[in-house]
């Protein structure tokens, strides 16, 4: 009896291996067959790919050839960076000293250097308003145009370096910025303690009345003034927290500052009653 039992548990153990061996070579024969086709698509792709490349009825030029032109490094090169994406993304991040001029905004006439290296820059490289754009630049009898490939996409995934105007719902520029009452700035300057005010408010109103000692550069024109802010710790006013916000955050992208926003703006200092002065 015993050697019956023992004989049908070496069958099934025999049938379990079988199986087993079976199961091996199937899985095998299986996975050969997915990599193989997995394989063709990749190669398929490339190939695609470079034809698509060869037949673009322009010039690219890749993200860290475009850092590395910026940055000076190698043959110097006059650069006019062209976003031609919508204002509405450019905002909310773009490259440092690009030039914004959206599509439906063209010709653009003299806004650009003719003499310069144009590199027009979109979303991705899926982004039909690229062709647009040089075919409108070349009607223009600009000459010297490449476009940069992969776009924003591209440079944001392999440089990574980025202006914003700021979200104030982001953790990410809410940390870039610290808070500072107008009380606190108050007794800070009766105080003679070094502060580097920047009144981001149109020209106008900072005649009108401003912090003594405070530099005026109005929001729009901080990118391009942005070698005149000489420290690292920034106390900004503006006409709202908002303004503020969004120039504080445009400075710690460009020059890696520590700004600090002033609470209630200057509406908030001058109910207080704190000096201004006018000029």
């Amino acid at each position: 009896m015993k050697n019956k039992e023992n004989e049908r548990k070496e069958n099934i153990a025999l049938a379990i291996g079988f199986g087993l061996i079976i199961l091996v070579i199937v899985f095998t024969l299986f996975r050969n067959i997915v990599f193989s086709n997995s394989d063709t698509k990749t190669e398929s792709q490339t190939s695609n790919d470079s034809q698509i490349s060869n037949a673009l009825p322009y010039q690219t030029i890749n993200a860290k050839d475009l850092n590395k032109k910026i940055l000076g490094i190698g043959k110097k090169e006059s650069l006019t960076l062209l976003d031609v994406r919508p204002f509405s993304s450019y905002i909310q991040e773009h490259i440092l000293d690009t030039i914004n001029i959206a599509v439906d905004e063209f010709p653009v006439g003299s806004k650009i250097d003719a003499h310069s290296l144009i590199v027009v820059i979109g979303e991705s490289s899926r982004d039909p308003d690229i062709a647009t754009a040089v075919d409108k630049l070349k009607e223009e009898k600009f000459e010297n145009i490449v476009v940069l490939a992969g776009g924003m996409v591209s440079w944001k995934q392999l440089i990574g370096a980025t202006v914003t105007y700021g979200d104030p719902k982001s953790f990410v520029d809410q940390s870039k910025v610290s808070y500072l009452d107008p009380e606190q700035l108050n007794d800070a300057l009766n105080q003679k303690v070094p502060v580097y005010i920047v009144d981001v408010r149109s020209s106008d109103k900072f005649s009108k009345g401003h912090i003594a000692g405070a530099k005026n550069i109005p929001f729009e024109e901080l990118e391009k003034r942005r070698s005149e802010i000489s420290e690292k710790k920034i106390v900004v006013v503006g006409d709202n927290e908002l303004q503020e916000f969004q120039a504080s955050v445009q400075m710690y992208d460009m020059l890696l500052a520590s700004p600090y926003v002033m609470r209630t703006a200057m509406t908030g200092w001058q109910d207080k009653k704190f000096p201004v002065v006018t000029n």
